[in-house]
């Protein structure tokens, strides 16, 4: 009986100590919401990938999503994550288009772990987003459809801010958690 208890007991320190260590190595162990953005899923490589994707940006009139396409390269998986979201910094070429996130926006780093991305964002994106709740979806879901759209690896998107999580960019669509995409804004519908 005694050596039962002391095997039930090792056990739920190691189950413990693992629960630990997994939860660590996602917040990355710095506080509460910070996101640790080293490691990856995929082993490193230097193969240089291009792919011909979507970008999701808004139409002319701002009430709806609007693809334009585009030939993308990157170092990997995260390198070409990373590359994506860059062309949408840059902005639409099409002057039916219009630019969902500020040119001064920083990309600082993509992960993907889990069919998660995780797109850390500098401080522009909420200090230079121009406000209101339908640009804000917008802002959102032109990351986030862009991402899941063109990566059928990848089920939802994570964005933070300076490596931190936040409740929303500009006070209106909750990002504190993965999203998954909404093609349904390409007509302008939301729910």
């Amino acid at each position: 009986m005694r050596k039962g208890f002391i095997v039930a007991a090792l056990l739920v320190v190691v189950i413990g100590g693992l629960y630990a260590y997994l939860r660590l190595s996602v917040q990355g162990g710095g506080g509460a919401g910070e996101i640790s953005l080293s490691g990856s899923e995929e082993p490193s490589s230097d193969t240089s990938m291009t792919r011909e994707v979507d970008l999701y940006f808004a139409d002319s009139s701002g009430r709806r999503l609007a693809l334009e396409r585009r030939e993308v390269a990157g170092t990997g998986r995260q390198g070409l994550l990373r590359a994506v979201i860059e062309e949408l910094v840059k902005g639409p070429v099409g002057e039916d288009r219009v630019r969902t996130l500020p040119e001064t926006t920083q990309v600082k780093a993509v992960y993907f772990q889990d069919a998660t991305v995780w797109v850390d964002l500098g401080a522009s994106i909420v200090d230079e987003h121009p406000g209101g709740a339908w640009t804000e979806v917008l802002t959102v879901y032109s990351i986030v459809n862009t991402i899941t759209e063109n990566f059928t690896e990848v089920d939802q998107v994570q964005i933070i801010v300076d490596g931190r999580e936040r409740e929303t960019l500009a006070g209106h669509v909750d990002i504190s958690g993965p999203l998954p995409g909404r093609v349904q804004l390409l007509s302008g519908e939301w729910e």
